[in-house]
């Protein structure tokens, strides 16, 4: 099991590792379709999210941020309220209500969020001032093992989008226990049916959500290429992926995507429907399948079979995944963040 320091404790990760000696994995196609890039030097970075959901909730997200260092969180809020928005404000905060004066500037309201999510977080990019500019979930937290000033100032100068792999958060263990796919420790894929004997043929990887990552995009070349957009895993230029881009395997997004049974059993039927959990059209998706298959014949005791050994931190299962060097522990102080930069918040 490892485990990184605390993003407040000092700037040496447990393995000794600096910035520099990050492990990058290039793509293969560096050449084919890069982003022209222009480095100004200075090391800054933002978050950009378009977000639904309770106050409480976004303000552990900005506040776990702007803790590990970005200059600002941009927040486009999907179904603005006034209340929330007065209780969201900071300085280092910017609060965008999506509502119908936004969407009437911009044409039309794309009737998915996903699309809703990427022409906010590109329109984010054009504007930024700061060299990097994150665009990730409200459920998601980027968790550097040590500061983020240190990792970015290492990157290559012509780097354009670094990509960072999702690690999905165990349920029951106070948020500091997160899973890796086997393909990050090394192993077959068959060994996903050692770690979840009954539904790990099912499990992309292992896990209930992606395995894409998200990505940070370089903000600071001039002039603004007018044809990048932000996707929701990934950046692009031309209408194809930006090749000059580099993945950061020790740099991992902790993913709250089940956190607990109430949360997993209250998104289940919209992730079904229309988000991660459907199955597109031209795809074979095996856990849309399985949760069709456990619907019919189980209902809600079926889901909550998978749920139990897919993303509870039974001590089975953490025995398994350490054995096999895909058990991550963290030290996601959501709350302590919170106190930080939103004391007006109860514990």
């Amino acid at each position: 099991m490892s485990v990184p320091c605390s993003p407040n404790i000092g700037s040496s990760s447990p393995s000794g590792k600096s910035g520099s000696e990050f492990r990058q994995i290039n793509a293969l196609d560096w050449d084919a379709n890069p982003l022209p890039v222009v480095p100004t030097g200075a090391v800054s970075w933002g978050v950009v999210a378009t977000v639904k959901a309770d106050t409480r909730a976004i303000a552990r997200f900005i506040a776990w941020h702007l803790d590990i260092g970005a200059k600002s969180v941009a927040i486009y809020l999907d179904a603005p309220d006034e209340k929330q928005i007065e209780a969201l404000r900071h300085p280092n905060v910017k609060l965008v209500a999506c509502d119908d004066a936004h969407w009437g500037k911009r044409r039309f309201r794309p009737d998915q969020h996903q699309l809703r999510q990427v022409r906010n977080a590109t329109e984010e990019w054009r504007k930024t001032q700061h060299e990097w500019l994150a665009h990730i979930d409200v459920d998601e937290f980027l968790m550097p093992p040590h500061p983020m000033a240190e990792i970015l100032s290492n990157i290559p100068i012509s780097c354009a989008v670094l990509q960072v792999p999702p690690v999905e958060q165990l349920a029951g263990a106070k948020g500091e226990l997160f899973k890796r796919t086997a393909t990050y420790a090394g192993l077959k894929k068959n060994a996903l049916r050692e770690v979840y004997p009954t539904f790990g043929h099912y499990l992309r990887g292992g896990f209930l959500s992606h395995l894409e990552g998200k990505v940070l995009l370089r903000a600071s070349g001039r002039p603004r290429a007018a044809k990048v957009r932000l996707g929701i895993h990934m950046a692009y230029w031309q209408g194809e992926k930006i090749s000059n881009r580099i993945t950061l395997p020790d740099l991992p997004l902790g993913h709250a995507h089940a956190p607990d049974w109430e949360t997993f059993k209250k998104h289940l039927a919209f992730r079904r429907e229309k988000g991660s959990y459907r199955n597109k059209i031209g795809e074979k998706f095996l856990l849309a399948e399985l949760l069709d298959f456990l619907d019919q014949e189980n209902g809600e005791d079926g889901f909550k079979l998978l749920f139990d050994e897919a993303a509870l931190a039974t001590p089975d299962l953490i025995d398994r995944l350490g054995k096999r060097n895909m058990l991550l522990k963290y030290p996601l102080d959501l709350d302590g963040a919170l106190r930080r930069w939103y004391p007006g918040f109860s514990s």
